[in-house]
């Protein structure tokens, strides 16, 4: 293709959406609105796996101890135990103490945890993390325990949560993303019938079907590309602003790249394309080939 018939099917192009700028602005929106979205969900399942992973790593359980216990006497009895590595006692103090730091410009938090009857915990760390629920279920059991916590418990309520989010979100984004394939299939078909008479001339001389197809999937994809940029910025935007920080702050849970971030660019930039080009392949099909 040469440089006149590439300029030709720009101008065209911009013609016709212009021609039809409504329904092409909405297609336009409606794309980096499911571009969005899909990239989002795509984010936040990378965190959520980092972060479930780090948690199943832990190997510890904290068990609170009712006051009126002998909290020494029962770390002992759990030193005792086949399937306990070590026990440590840490105290209300030693606890404020190692969380002071998140309480840095927010010191009347940290003295009303002092106020508080916070009860002294017993870390317990396991030999086989595997059966950190079930060693959990018996210990509840225990006289003088009167809760047990460990991470994989946090990990199962995340992971419940995050397969929520996943469905309502795959959802919402299958709506968008149909949404947008019919506007843009709107926009084709109103370009179409206002060149129809055009189209049959054309055809009439010998053009190739294919050839004036071109045009159509041309503007289609146009709309579909342009859309998915401010999308694909949008994300790396996002990427920037919370979870590089997040990273950062966080460096043994969240292992977020760079290069990971590009790819997902690339890949609404590919997909907007697409969603674009589909819409105006079948927008266009029946209407060239019968015309």
């Amino acid at each position: 293709m040469n440089r006149q018939s590439c300029m030709y099917m720009l101008r065209d192009a911009r013609e016709g959406i212009q021609r039809n700028i409504g329904a092409a602005a909405a297609a336009a929106v409606l794309i980096f609105v499911a571009m969005l979205i899909a990239d989002i969900l795509l984010l936040g399942r990378f965190g959520v796996g980092d972060l479930l992973g780090y948690l199943e790593s832990q190997v510890a359980m904290k068990l609170y101890v009712d006051p009126a216990a002998d909290t020494k006497a029962i770390a002992t009895i759990l030193r005792e135990k086949s399937f306990v590595q070590s026990a440590e006692i840490e105290t209300k103090e030693q606890m404020l103490d190692r969380l002071a730091a998140f309480f840095t410009g927010r010191e009347h938090l940290l003295v009303s945890f002092q106020e508080s009857q916070i009860p002294d915990a017993i870390r317990l760390e396991l030999r086989d993390k595997t059966q950190m629920k079930l060693v959990a279920e018996q210990l509840q059991a225990m006289n003088g325990i009167t809760k047990v916590v460990y991470p994989q418990q946090f990990a199962e309520t995340i992971l419940h949560w995050s397969s929520e989010l996943n469905r309502y979100g795959l959802g919402l984004l299958l709506g968008m993303a149909a949404l947008a394939f019919g506007m843009v299939f709107i926009a084709m078909n109103l370009a179409l019938y206002q060149r129809q008479q055009e189209i049959r001339v054309r055809l009439l001389l010998g053009a190739n079907p294919w050839h004036v197809r071109g045009q159509f999937l041309f503007e289609g994809w146009l709309i579909g590309f342009v859309s998915s940029l401010p999308a694909a910025l949008a994300v790396y935007a996002l990427f920037s602003s919370i979870l590089l920080p997040l990273q950062k702050s966080f460096p043994l849970v969240f292992h977020f790249s760079q290069g990971m971030v590009y790819e997902m660019m690339g890949g609404m930039a590919v997909a907007g394309s697409l969603v674009g080009l589909s819409a105006s392949y079948v927008s266009t099909r029946k209407l060239i080939d019968h015309a």
